[in-house]
């Protein structure tokens, strides 16, 4: 490759970084070269594993997230990645651990020789434990195909392997967000299928499939907005005030958690805490509440003690 080549290319990714899609037009006026240049030049980078593609309307851009420009980091900064660094080293099989492992020990080798030694003696005393996280191979395969998708705005094919249902089910999906909670990664997307936006756990998709058509994600989308008043995930479309009261057994642990948005709770006297909150749907916070089994007494609403009064019996069966 002639160096006056390797110049262009170099000149071609600091355009396509600059934020903006641009038009084969507009990038071949810039660099000074005909479009078929440029289509030769964007094959070539793609080649090489460099995320360029074309935004319907637009034009070319790289993935936003393929480069990041040289930072400064504070000591506290570097420590904080570090222990990052530490729990991605935990957990191998999550998504981009392998990246972030190696992304960590790039910014740990720029620091300088006196700053590396302090943060590395400080978080020798320092352990990370992951025991109940969600993570495979596969779980992290499918992270990075859907982010990629998400970004691009790309159509994907899903098989997706249901709670109870045995035989995985197929649809068409628009990627919209990953979100995570409790333990695992979740996909937000719109099923062509149900005609609807569906969460998929990324641990039960069993193939994960780009498509060349494109599809353009809502403005107005957000995570907030469909997960809502949700215990964790999943609303059911109508809000309950919930008032619990807890052992002084159990108290203070549960005080130390923010469970959920609208959490309020104050101690009482003999050490017993009261706790309400305002939830979208039950069947979530009803399984969390049988984990405290004898320690938590429902005060309301009479569905919420009702439900966990069936599920308490059913375990006895």
């Amino acid at each position: 490759m002639s160096v006056e080549r390797v110049h262009r290319l170099l000149r071609l990714i600091m355009v396509l970084q600059g934020g903006a899609a641009r038009s084969a037009a507009d990038l071949a006026a810039t660099l000074g070269v005909s479009r078929r240049t440029v289509f030769r030049d964007l094959n070539l980078l793609e080649e090489a594993g460099i995320p360029c593609f074309h935004e319907r309307g637009r034009g070319y851009r790289i993935a936003r997230s393929f480069f990041l420009p040289p930072i400064n980091l504070t000591v506290s900064e570097a420590m904080g990645l570090m222990l990052l660094g530490k729990r991605a080293e935990a957990q191998p099989t999550g998504p981009f651990a392998g990246s972030a492992l190696s992304g960590v020990s790039k910014l740990i080798a720029a620091l300088p020789g006196p700053m590396r030694e302090a943060c590395g003696d400080l978080l020798a005393g320092v352990s990370v434990d992951v025991r109940g996280q969600v993570a495979t191979d596969d779980e992290a395969d499918h992270f990075a195909t859907a982010q990629r998708c998400i970004d691009e705005g790309r159509a994907c094919r899903l098989a997706y392997s249901p709670p109870i249902d045995r035989e995985p089910i197929e649809a068409v999906v628009h990627p919209y967000a990953l979100h995570f909670a409790g333990r695992a990664w979740y996909l937000f997307a719109y099923s062509e299928s149900h005609d609807e936006v569906r969460v998929f756990k990324l641990a039960r998709v069993v193939e994960f499939s780009p498509l060349k058509r494109r599809f353009d994600r809502p403005s107005r989308f957000t995570i907030g907005d469909k997960v809502g008043n949700a215990w964790q995930l999943i609303p059911e479309g109508r809000e309950y005030d919930v008032e619990l009261e807890f052992t002084r057994k159990v108290a203070t642990n549960v005080t130390e958690v923010r469970w959920h948005p609208t959490q309020k709770h104050g101690l009482m006297p003999d050490g017993r805490c009261r706790m309400t909150f305002r939830v979208d749907g039950l069947a979530e916070i009803a399984w969390w509440v049988c984990g405290y089994a004898g320690q938590v007494k429902v005060i309301k609403p009479a569905a919420l003690r009702k439900r966990v009064l069936e599920m308490h019996r059913e375990a006895i069966e």
